[in-house]
């Protein structure tokens, strides 16, 4: 009942990948074309069948391969625009719960998906919601929906140049301070409705030594910890009643007793819209 079909590992006949109106030619390179023709295949009456005890050869890098970008070349914002059109075409209302775990990509420019949208509706192919419920029911219980974003974007001193970023830790690395750059990645972050404050699946708690701020795994009912007073200008970690602090010599994010009179404790969250 997957909802990602790897192209590399079944075969279809050539007829029925034409019926299905090939790939969206607007994917570029890779990333989604797996989603997108299990979409086309689920949600209109086709069948995978297993084959046993068969053995499978993969051709990955070819001679002609060489001369092309790698794949460890592509932007990042190539393989979200993949999603975003699949998303656009196939998620319905599910596609909000996207843009809640990535909602820097709503500003993507997805491009025309009209012949698309016209071969689900030649097709009568199935809602979103019809997966969910039906195919799919037990997912929520295993992988909540994400709750809604407050806020996203930068974390920002306020009126400095100096961002929190994450340098690319997981699992218990700790979040540093460094020059704002605007391209998300390791600065986006966001604080939905749980008063969860993340950056993909990790989510912002107190270090080891209860000052410091790490990242580290979490699911809905974990670290649920922050607000953001908008007009303050202020983060509070609600267990300790502490402020989020920095020190820009140091380069370090930490927690503190809130004083309002201390211009260190002064934060803006900023959207970021381009990737």
């Amino acid at each position: 009942r997957s909802p990602a079909m790897a192209g590399g590992l079944f075969a279809i006949e050539r007829d029925y990948f034409f019926e299905l109106g090939l790939y969206d030619p607007g994917l570029q390179i890779w990333g989604g074309e797996n989603f997108e023709i299990s979409y086309k295949l689920k949600f209109s009456a086709g069948k995978i069948l297993m084959v046993l005890k068969k053995k499978k050869k993969s051709l990955f890098q070819s001679a002609p391969w060489l001369a092309a970008p790698r794949p460890l070349k592509i932007a990042s914002s190539e393989t979200l625009l993949n999603y975003v059109r699949v998303v656009e075409v196939w998620w319905d209302e599910y596609k909000d719960y996207f843009y809640a775990s990535r909602p820097e990509t709503k500003a993507l420019a997805y491009g025309d998906i009209s012949e698309l949208k016209k071969f689900r509706e030649d097709h009568n192919c199935k809602s979103f919601k019809w997966f969910m419920e039906e195919v799919a029911y037990d997912i929520p219980l295993h992988y909540p929906l994400p709750p809604k974003n407050v806020e996203w974007g930068e974390i920002r001193g306020f009126e400095t140049n100096y961002c929190i970023d994450s340098m690319g830790h997981t699992n218990g690395g700790l979040v540093e301070l460094g020059p704002c750059h605007r391209m998300g990645g390791n600065q986006l972050f966001r604080l939905n409705e749980a008063n969860q404050m993340m950056q993909y699946d990790q989510c912002l708690t107190r270090g080891p030594d209860g000052a410091s701020i790490m990242v580290t795994h979490c699911n809905i009912n974990e670290y649920r910890e922050w607000q953001y007073f908008k007009t303050l200008h202020r983060f509070t970690h609600v267990p300790t009643g502490k402020c989020l602090d920095r020190s820009e010599i140091l380069h370090q994010v930490f927690l503190s007793d809130c004083d309002s009179s201390k211009s260190m404790q002064k934060w803006e969250m900023n959207n970021i819209v381009g990737v």
